[in-house]
């Protein structure tokens, strides 16, 4: 049976490590459905990461965007109210 490493030795290994580690035990142990089902769900959690990642990026865009524009509208409106006054 395999001596489980402490949590402090664990937080050391590199995912190289982990990976080689993982295969190594994977090729004696038996595992039940649940494996599988959490690595769907593992998967699927990384895709909807992934996605949220993308629409924070182009909410982000949007943002500056809208900031840009809105600065130029005070400025156009400024100069408007200004314009008159001066005439």
């Amino acid at each position: 049976m395999a001596i489980i490493p402490k949590h402090e030795e664990l937080e050391k290994f590199s995912d190289q490590d982990l990976i080689e580690k993982y295969n190594e035990i994977a090729q004696s142990t038996v595992v039940g459905t649940a494996f599988y089902r959490e690595e769907y769900v593992r998967r699927q959690t990384a895709k909807q990461t992934n996605e949220m990642m993308a629409i924070n990026k182009s909410m982000q865009r949007m943002t500056i965007a809208i900031t840009i524009l809105t600065i130029v509208n005070v400025i156009l409106v400024a100069y408007t109210i200004i314009i008159p006054i001066k005439n």
